[in-house]
């Protein structure tokens, strides 16, 4: 598997954020408080702590998205964090084009892989943001770090955008047909099926003691 240094993912910041202008407090908090329970995942015991690191592409036949952005856990179990995704082309016509910009990560989760065979360990968590500089947007990240496993390991991705009452708009993963988009193949063996692999960049995750 080709991997790139994973200066990749925080150089790229800088580029995807050129293009667009980075969210205000104001937008940050769009979606309610409400929002910020930790829905889609939770910090995992022993590990509530970490930090995540990514950057590449998605891309199969004419659909491409990229994505950038780091996220933390502080010792006060504070997430910490910025997160854009570009959907350069996709299948719907309303996203394709657009970026996504967040500096408000939600419910993190960081955990050693279940499959330790596939990776080395997976994420789950959600950024909410602007989409071309409308708020009220929210994107869920699920990916996993192969590490150096070799083999047909791989790392891979999967994002989900909602909008601020949770409705799917577009899906990344082609497992689900009643989910809007499914322009990728889901390959992932490692937590789950519904993540493509990754045609340029890495995921980068590091679990606290």
């Amino acid at each position: 598997m080709r991997r790139i240094s994973p200066v990749f993912a925080i150089a790229s910041l800088p580029l995807l954020f050129a293009c667009s202008d980075p969210p205000t407090a104001a937008d940050a908090t769009a979606v309610s408080d409400a929002h910020g329970t930790a829905v889609f995942g939770r910090s995992v015991a022993g590990h509530s702590g970490g930090r995540y690191q990514a950057g590449g592409q998605l891309r199969e036949g004419p659909w491409k998205v990229s994505f950038a952005g780091h996220v933390s856990i502080d010792e006060d179990g504070e997430a910490h964090g910025h997160w854009v995704t570009q959907f350069h082309s996709v299948s719907l016509p309303e996203y394709s084009g657009k970026t996504f910009v967040s500096t408000q990560v939600l419910a993190p989760a960081f955990a050693p892989s279940d499959n330790p065979a596939a990776c080395i360990a997976r994420s789950n968590f959600r950024v909410v943001g602007t989409l071309d500089g409308e708020p009220g947007y929210i994107i869920r990240v699920l990916s996993a770090d192969a590490g150096d496993i070799g083999g047909d390991s791989f790392d891979d991705m999967r994002l989900v955008l909602y909008d601020s009452e949770e409705t799917p708009l577009y899906d990344t993963s082609d497992l689900n047909p009643e989910r809007p988009g499914g322009d990728f193949s889901s390959v992932s063996d490692c937590a789950g099926g519904a993540r493509a692999r990754l045609a340029a960049g890495i995921v980068k995750i590091w679990l606290s003691d």
